[in-house]
């Protein structure tokens, strides 16, 4: 008999426990990456492909954010903890015989605003005055010739924040 009350007892409170606060919803905003579009150098309207990319950070661990074949959009992290974030873009292309790979290196600057959003989901961070900087470099030169910000501010995944002309 006691059995029969204390099980309903224990789940009642267990669920009664729970709130929507405990699980961050798949559709609430959180922290956006930067996107960045890749357009034709010669007609700066059209997209124009990346065959093979590879994105890498550029400090002194290097990590290997994402690799990407016939790309001419991406989606990648900007840092929450500094307000600036360093990139390697690495172009391959495949010759007859032999690979030739290219890399940039491009340094974004801007500023943080953290926002809280709920228990579950903790804080978001958005990215004002968003500010991109290509390293200029000789020998082979750089294969992306310029860096273009349309939006400033980095708060939605919706459409390119940056162009990149190749």
């Amino acid at each position: 008999m006691i059995k029969r009350i204390i099980l309903p007892i224990l789940i009642v409170f267990t669920f009664k426990g729970c709130t929507k606060d405990d699980i961050c919803p798949p559709d609430t905003a959180t922290t956006a990456k930067v996107v960045i579009a890749f357009n034709d150098f010669a007609n700066p309207a059209n997209t124009k492909n990346v065959n093979v990319l590879s994105v890498q950070t550029d400090y002194e661990n290097p990590v290997e954010v994402i690799s990407f074949e016939n790309t001419k959009e991406i989606a990648i992290p900007l840092s929450t903890t500094s307000d600036t974030t360093k990139y390697k873009f690495i172009r391959t292309t495949f010759r007859t015989n032999d690979t030739l790979t290219n890399i940039d290196k491009v340094m974004f600057v801007y500023r943080r605003q953290n926002d809280y959003v709920n228990r579950a989901c903790g804080f978001k961070t958005e990215f004002h005055n968003l500010d991109a900087d290509l390293e200029q470099e000789g020998g082979t030169g750089n294969w992306i010739k310029q860096v273009t910000v349309i939006r400033e501010t980095v708060n939605d995944e919706n459409s390119a924040h940056i162009t990149m002309l190749h």
